[in-house]
């Protein structure tokens, strides 16, 4: 245990803790204006839960990521999720736009990611699974080996 020996090393920590609390007080601000900003109502989430129905390629799950993230929840999630893991599972070929997009946008890969859950079809997460093991392009790797983390994961959580 440290310590503190001079008034010069009590002001510095102090001084520091001081620091890290304006920065968790402006964080938790931001958190709470961003979600203010994007509010779930009743139509936005009606409109959320038609869209994802139409959300076939990645530009178009990005965009609705973008658009209705604020009502991601309940059978919201469940649409998106099923699009992410649908549209992974029938084309796979797709993969490096997906790639793209998450790597330039890390908020769409965490939501990516949280989308490939256990409420998804259980044949097209093991299909997943194996193409993401099997098939996935080297340049691709640490995505791959995190989807089928994902896949593991909601696999596990669906038994």
């Amino acid at each position: 245990m440290a310590l503190i020996r001079s008034p010069r090393q009590l002001t510095s920590n102090v001084g520091a803790q001081i620091m890290r609390l304006a920065v968790l007080v402006f964080t938790l601000l931001a958190s709470s204006i961003a979600w203010a900003a994007d509010p779930c109502t009743d139509e936005r989430a009606r409109d959320a839960e038609m869209a994802t129905d139409s959300m076939k390629t990645w530009p178009a799950l990005y965009a609705g990521f973008k658009r209705y993230r604020g009502c991601d929840d309940g059978a919201i999630a469940e649409g998106f999720a099923e699009a992410v893991v649908h549209h992974l599972a029938s084309d796979w070929k797709s993969l490096p736009e997906a790639a793209a997009l998450v790597q330039k946008h890390p908020s769409f890969r965490a939501f990516f990611l949280r989308h490939i859950d256990a409420s998804a079809d259980a044949d097209e997460l093991k299909k997943i699974g194996t193409l993401a093991s099997s098939q996935c392009p080297k340049n691709l790797a640490a995505l791959c080996s995190d989807i089928g983390k994902s896949v593991a994961q909601a696999l596990s959580e669906a038994e």
